[in-house]
């Protein structure tokens, strides 16, 4: 039965060995063979995951459209033009308009 319960017999054949060793033996006679007797432990073996399939895209022989550079962006919007300390000025004002906002929306 120890089958069922997920054990292999052999386990149980080794423990039968040792028993009939220390059968012969007459000074262990009246002792318990607990100590001599093997204990094998119980390891949780993890099973195997089922594979991830890979859905395969459609095959386009065209490749997408290159989307526009930090600097194209720029000059779309007429930033890339603008001095340094323009820039930075530009940049702080936007800062301080979003803080604005976050506070107006804390109240």
């Amino acid at each position: 039965m120890d089958t069922m319960n997920n054990i292999h017999p052999i386990y149980n054949i080794k423990i039968l060995m040792t028993k009939r060793e220390l059968m012969k033996d007459p000074a262990l006679a009246n002792e318990s063979w607990d100590r001599f007797l093997p204990k094998f432990k119980k390891k949780n073996v993890q099973t195997k995951k089922p594979k991830k399939t890979v859905v395969k895209k459609k095959y386009t022989p065209f490749p997408p459209p290159q989307q526009p550079s930090k600097i194209d962006l720029q000059i779309e919007s007429g930033e890339y033009f603008l001095k340094e300390h323009e820039r930075k000025q530009k940049k702080h004002e936007e800062k301080e308009q979003v803080s604005n906002e976050k506070i107006a929306q804390k109240k």
